[in-house]
Order: C-alpha cells, then sequence, then structure tokens
C-alpha cells in the first residue's frame, strides 16, 4: 500500500512539474515588457485580398511581412476597375501610410500577387492595417 501511495505521489509530482514547465515555455516566447506585439490583418474584398504582419524592432523600424493580390487587375484605368490592391498601414493619432501594392495593370509581366519582406522606420507606432483599393 505504501509503495502504491509513494508511485501515486511521484506522478502527481512530475505531472505538476511538466504542466509547471509547460505553462512556464510561452511566457519565455511572449514579447518583452514595453515592445508592442506584431500587429496582424488579413482581408478579402472585391478588388483584392492578402494578409499582413508588421512586426516592431528594437532598432526602431518595424518588419513588414505577407502578400497581396489584385481580383480585379484590368489592363488599365476602368478594366475592370484600373485600380491597385495594396495595405494601407495606419500609425496612429499621425494618421498612416500606403504600404506594400500590387498594380498588375503598370508593370511589364502583369503579376497580380505581390509577397513582400522589407522594414521601414515610421514615424509613429503601427496600430493596424486595411486593404484598400487605390489609384495610382
Amino acid at each position: 500500500m505504501r509503495r502504491l501511495a509513494r508511485a501515486l505521489a511521484l506522478t502527481a509530482a512530475t505531472a505538476a512539474a511538466g504542466t509547471l514547465t509547460l505553462l512556464t515555455t510561452p511566457a519565455a516566447q511572449a514579447t518583452p515588457p514595453g515592445k508592442p506585439a506584431c500587429v496582424t490583418a488579413a482581408a478579402t474584398k472585391s478588388f483584392g485580398r492578402g494578409e499582413i504582419a508588421l512586426c516592431p524592432q528594437n532598432d526602431g523600424t518595424t518588419r513588414v511581412t505577407g502578400w497581396v493580390e489584385d481580383l480585379l487587375p484590368g489592363k488599365g484605368w476602368g478594366t475592370p476597375d484600373g485600380r491597385c490592391a495594396g495595405w494601407w498601414i495606419e500609425t496612429g493619432a499621425k494618421g498612416g501610410t500606403v504600404g506594400p501594392l500590387v498594380c498588375p495593370h503598370f508593370t511589364a509581366s502583369h503579376e497580380t500577387t505581390y509577397r513582400f519582406d522589407y522594414t521601414f522606420t515610421p514615424q509613429a507606432p503601427v496600430t493596424g492595417a486595411k486593404l484598400n483599393a487605390f489609384t495610382a
């Protein structure tokens, strides 16, 4: 009986230690205090679709990764829409800036999808992103 009780106690202690290890692992991977988390967005609209991640870096830049696709590429103004699909990057009270765009009617290859991975220095912290159609 003592062996059974000892075995159960050891099993419970081992399981508890394993649970504590599992609970503390994500904390080590969490965003450091004072550093904003990545801002992500995904959208599908009649003119385009895509995904974007905007991640603040330690040097004050923001890494921008993702893709955008123009669903109404056309061959110019108004055929079928003649606009570009892209991301508007919001920067809080300062407004925002035009982000990655795909404009197939302006390129020789007429690619409708643009994959991006770059960094930029925003004037204010990034607060969001919206998929928009832009006239270029």
